[in-house]
């Protein structure tokens, strides 16, 4: 009797962890998804609507052996600091592949924003972001800006502004140039622990319609618990005017594990 009993208890919990378990067996059998890149989805892990201290931890993890050797790893840390006025977020993230003990690519990101909340759908908004990428783009890429957030409805969310980028490419060439910045932001709920999010962004340069910059972040998030969440994100950037020695486009396909801390 008791044998049958704890047979059904154990039952019942696989049945119930079913998804976190095939998820976390295929981030392991999946290694070769996760790639080095500087691409990072601003609007994800967002804590509206919510009033605290906020922090999260993601990483994602690759290696290879056989023919070639190849160790990939992303970091990213985020606090969120909110009060009924004023939304805060800052996000660290760190990107390094090697190949043979080469370093392939090695990037990094910095980004503060600050969002000031009304009664009102439009919230202003400042952001200030360093962005590193030596090895496939450029050597650094600095933003200041400043705009409006506007609710469209209780998931979906755009945003327009203005901003200062100053980059330098690998040949220590410097540019300045003035762009208008936009995007659009919708969080879908597939099923229950199970979330779609896309967000697009665009910016224009006010000098040239021609000069633009261009991503699109999309991620299918399965939440297990309250303090895990596994995602599987494909992330595209393209860059009209890049620099010399860069390519327009640039693609990500990853998988990350993300541990929130609670308060």
């Amino acid at each position: 009797m008791i044998a049958i009993y704890g047979r059904e208890m154990l039952s019942n919990l696989l049945k119930s962890h079913r998804l976190g378990f095939l998820l976390l067996l295929l981030v392991v059998i999946s290694p070769q998804w996760v790639a080095a890149q500087g691409i990072v989805n601003i609007e994800d892990l967002r804590r509206e609507g919510q009033i605290g201290f906020f922090s999260s931890l993601s990483l994602a993890l690759s290696g290879l052996r056989g023919n070639d050797k190849r160790d990939n790893y992303s970091i990213e840390a985020r606090f969120d600091k909110n009060t009924t006025d004023i939304d805060s977020f800052f996000i660290a993230q760190k990107s390094k592949m090697k190949k043979n003990d080469m370093v392939m690519a090695d990037s990094s990101m910095l980004h503060g924003r600050v969002v000031f909340k009304n009664d009102s759908k439009y919230d202003p908004e400042i952001f200030i972001q360093q962005t590193k990428n030596p090895f496939l783009r450029y050597h650094q890429r600095d933003i200041l800006g400043a705009g409006a957030r506007i609710t469209l409805n209780d998931h979906a969310r755009i945003g327009l502004g203005l901003l200062t980028e100053n980059e330098e490419d690998m040949n220590a060439i410097k540019t300045r140039t003035e762009r208008i910045t936009s995007y659009f932001h919708d969080d879908y709920e597939v099923a229950e622990n199970i979330d779609f999010n896309v967000t697009m962004y665009y910016q224009p340069s006010i000098d040239s319609t021609k000069d633009y910059k261009a991503s699109m972040l999309g991620s299918f998030d399965f939440k297990i618990n309250d303090n895990i969440e596994i995602s599987f994100q494909y992330n595209t950037f393209f860059d009209s005017m890049p620099p010399a020695t860069a390519v327009k486009r640039d693609e990500a396909i990853s998988t990350k594990l993300t541990y929130y801390f609670q308060k």
